[in-house]
């Protein structure tokens, strides 16, 4: 006889921080209306159960209505509420940088067992915007054991499977075939039922039941009862751990899907939504990138003996948390809520810049041995020795120094750029801003001494010179047109790209969640290509000279009409009107880096425009490839022209990245690295990332309510910072990842008094070999131990070796929630070897390592 059918039917309720209403408007939904009505059915039906996903609403709850977060306390107790999800808030898992995914878990987490005792074992991702591939690696390691999810499947049947990261690590896994309101309608329980059925691995069968959009319906275990009496399947009300323990037993059988789940085919997971409010992105980015070079060196000065500030750190990353937030940082909330945003960011602001300095000083001071005499340290927060470029505002009291030449540190010398000074009465300088490319040991400092006089400059292996319309390196060449201000760029006779960092205004038609146009070519480029009316006009165009590099610097305004327009070929304009977007372009070519760094300059007066750059190739590949968390993945090009008819959401081209993305052919390739648009595309060999994408609308109906955004139509002011890195072979030999972080992550310098002498250099924490990458260095949570977390970057095997600067007492592999337990060591366990100040792990392809180590 066949198994009789099991149908578990999840109230629940998803609960949006912030989107169509105001973070204060969600709160009085979800605790007046939601979590009371929740404890009254449950007071009235033994039945009932229920679903909470984020601990920051429970936190909210905690506050204000202290007995209902007892009451919800002894039902989580009891098992009839699980906390599924768990984390602080539920993160957008494409956009925000790799250890901002794992704090939303360990903040969540923790949260809930030193509240209730419990422990978080799905994971519920109800309405992120796809999922990364590294997710089963991070979930698995964070404790979870089962994944419920509602987008980016490519496959919809089976609906439960074994969900597979880069590195292996696997996961059970259930995609939501109706999304997660299944069994929303108790009137259309069959036909939910048996749409289910079709695509249901086994006679087990999950139906979430609700929704953000309505109170919990205290029918509900009437209707359970109901359908009992008439139907074979049995129905209960019931938790999703208690589905996934059923499906447990068929682990064995499952199908495994590979990779990230971003897939429109059955459905949405809103690409577009990658470059809509694009100050939120830039911000976010920033404030990751500024949280983990404070925590990393609050660490290092708490070795040194110093404080570690446990609370300070905590509230700014509940501010970054929440920025990343799935309907946060993908921009897609109304303006109102995004007052909230704003506050968030002054706060992070104002104490970050109060407590970098600090803490850098405090080290300085602590470090200190006496070596030499210095006047700026220099900072740098990756674990390999970094050379990057770096600046600087030094203040001199009169008389003390009239002249920079260089910088020196022992018996090496470097080159500065004055960006610009000024001076006392008898010429001595009072302020100067500097320039240099600083070569500084990983995770480290180095300090270096003013040269106010440089008697015999040695000669440079590396040069930088302008012969003709081209700037020459050692790195490649960079011909630019005086014209339009576009660059061409070769290396060892190969073109990489041509007509490079081209401005490209195109139509948008669109909303939040999606771009549209209303035509096929673009408005206008800076090529020429376009509508025939309007034309770019260049203004102003010159470069500026150092030793150290060359800055191109281009200011152009875009006109919506020039006359004549017609027969441009042969008549001159005459006449330019209607000045929506003004532009300014530098484009920085450097001495002693391989990289071209970009910044733009954009003031918006324009509506309904989606803007780009372009960089042209002669290749034509099938794929490129995009960095994502703890890992990369290779995309399709061209998918713009695939257009099929059964989708639930048509590809539009554009795919986030995180900091990097890479095009090459093998011989040559180029990389463009990002901070803070993540939203790119590949087409007819063109690489193209999204400046912004001006809207004016929430959605047209399709994604959510008609709502006017006159913010999101971004008629502002930008600043966008990008780089290229022209290389030969392909992003694995050419180590693009590296170069993805030292373009992300500063190099910091401060001056020093300079009556005092100091250690000239220092490597807290080395990691070797390069494509082991450090994302975490930290006070462990529970206070005994340092956290170290790294992973293995190309997808290779590697012994992994890290050398401290102390002395190791011990040193195991803990989970991501900085613990381990029987299973963990199972099935992640590895040998640690330990040798005075040195750790060897060996590691998989796009593994991830969390080590505590404790020091001596």
């Amino acid at each position: 006889m066949e198994e009789r059918d099991v149908i578990y039917l999840v109230p629940h309720s998803h609960y949006d921080a912030m989107w169509i209403f105001t973070k204060e408007d969600y709160f009085y939904i979800n605790i007046d209306i939601i979590l009371k009505k929740v404890i009254e059915i449950m007071e009235e039906s033994k039945d009932y159960k229920f679903l909470i996903e984020q601990t920051h609403l429970l936190e909210e709850v905690e506050r204000r209505y202290p007995d209902l977060f007892k009451k919800i306390g002894e039902y989580i107790r009891e098992g009839r509420i699980e906390i599924a999800d768990g984390e602080y808030v539920m993160a957008d898992t494409m956009l925000p940088q790799e250890e901002t995914l794992i704090r939303e878990i360990l903040f969540g987490k923790r949260y809930v067992r030193e509240k209730f005792g419990a422990d978080v074992v799905v994971m519920w991702v109800a309405d992120s915007f796809g999922l990364n591939a590294q997710l089963p690696q991070i979930y698995r390691k964070c404790g979870y054991k089962y994944v419920a999810f509602r987008r980016g499947c490519p496959e919809i049947k089976p609906s439960e499977f074994l969900w597979e990261g880069l590195d292996g690590t696997r996961i059970i896994a259930h995609f939501f075939p109706l999304g997660y309101r299944a069994g929303l309608y108790l009137d259309r329980l069959e036909e939910a039922y048996a749409k289910l059925k079709r695509v249901a691995f086994s006679n087990h069968i999950l139906m979430p039941s609700g929704s953000g959009s309505i109170p919990p319906q205290e029918e509900t275990p009437k209707v359970v009862e109901e359908w009992n009496k008439k139907h074979r399947a049995l129905m209960k009300i019931a938790t999703p751990s208690e589905f996934f323990k059923a499906i447990e037993k068929f682990k064995d059988k499952l199908p495994v899907r590979k990779g990230e789940m971003y897939s429109g085919k059955y459905s949405q997971v809103f690409p577009d939504t990658a470059s809509s409010r694009i100050w939120v992105k830039k911000n976010l980015r920033k404030f990751e990138n500024w949280i983990l070079f404070f925590e990393r060196f609050s660490t290092i000065n708490y070795l040194l003996g110093g404080e570690y500030r446990v609370e300070e750190l905590k509230n700014c990353w509940k501010k970054v948390l929440f920025m990343a937030f799935h309907d946060v940082v993908p921009g897609t909330s109304m303006d109102t809520g995004y007052q909230d945003i704003r506050h968030d960011i002054d706060f992070l602001k104002t104490k970050l810049s109060y407590l970098t300095p600090r803490v850098l000083k405090e080290i300085i001071e602590r470090d200190s041995d006496g070596e030499d005499f210095g006047d700026v340290i220099v900072f740098n927060p990756l674990s390999w020795d970094v050379t990057n470029w770096v600046e600087v505002d030094l203040n001199f009291d009169e008389g003390q120094v009239y002249r920079i030449e260089g910088l020196k540190c022992g018996d090496e010398e470097i080159d500065v750029e004055v960006i610009r000074f000024r001076r006392y009465d008898d010429e001595s300088l009072s302020y100067a801003r500097i320039g240099f490319v600083a070569s500084v040991p990983a995770l480290g400092y180095k300090v270096y001494k003013i040269v106010e006089e440089r008697k015999r400059k040695r000669r440079e292996k590396n040069f930088i010179r302008i012969v003709g319309n081209t700037i020459e390196t050692k790195h490649f060449n960079v011909t630019f047109s005086p014209e339009d201000g576009l660059i061409t760029v070769t290396k060892n006779g190969k073109t990489i790209f041509r007509d490079g960092n081209e401005l490209v205004i195109e139509s948008e038609i669109g909303d939040l969640y999606y771009h549209r146009e209303d035509i096929d070519i673009p408005i206008r480029t800076e090529g020429g290509e376009g509508l025939q009316f309007g034309s770019f006009r260049v203004k102003n165009f010159w470069i500026e000279k150092s030793p150290l590099r060359r800055v191109i610097n281009v200011h152009t305004d875009y006109y919506s009409v020039r006359w004549p327009y017609r027969y441009i070929e042969r008549f001159k304009p005459l006449m330019w009107r209607h000045r929506f977007i003004s532009f300014r372009k530098k484009i920085i070519v450097y001495r002693d880096i391989p990289r071209i760094d970009f910044v733009t300059y954009v003031d918006n007066k324009h509506p309904r425009v989606r803007l780009r750059v372009r960089f042209k190739t002669d290749m034509n590949l099938p794929e490129y490839t995009c960095e994502c968390q703890f890992g990369a993945v290779n995309r399709k090009t061209n998918t713009y022209y695939f257009k099929p008819k059964d989708w639930k959401e048509k590809p539009s081209g554009v795919y986030p990245s995180l900091r990097w993305i890479d095009y090459s052919d093998g011989e040559k390739g180029l990389a463009i690295l990002n901070r803070g648009n993540p939203e790119n595309e590949v087409r007819d060999g063109n690489v193209y990332i999204t400046l912004l994408r001006s809207v004016g609308i929430l959605s047209n109906g399709s994604a959510g309510p008609v709502i006017p955004v006159p913010d999101a139509r971004e008629l502002k002011r930008y600043s966008f910072k990008y780089a290229v890195y022209p290389h030969e072979g392909d992003w694995k030999q050419a180590k693009v990842y590296k170069m993805g972080y030292e373009f992300n992550y500063n190099l910091v310098a401060l001056q020093v008094p300079r009556n005092r002498r100091y250690r000239l250099k220092r490597s807290f924490l080395r990691i070797d070999p390069d494509n082991v990458i450090l994302t975490a260095f930290k006070l462990a949570e529970d206070g005994d131990g340092i956290i170290v977390r790294f992973y293995e970057a190309e997808g290779s095997e590697v012994k992994a070796k890290l050398t401290f600067f102390k002395e190791i007492k011990e040193a195991k592999v803990v989970n991501m929630l900085e613990e381990t337990d029987e299973e963990f060591e199972r099935e992640f366990g590895k040998d640690v070897k330990v040798d005075g100040n040195v750790v060897e792990v060996e590691m998989k392809p796009f593994e991830v390592v969390t080590l505590k180590v404790k020091f001596d």
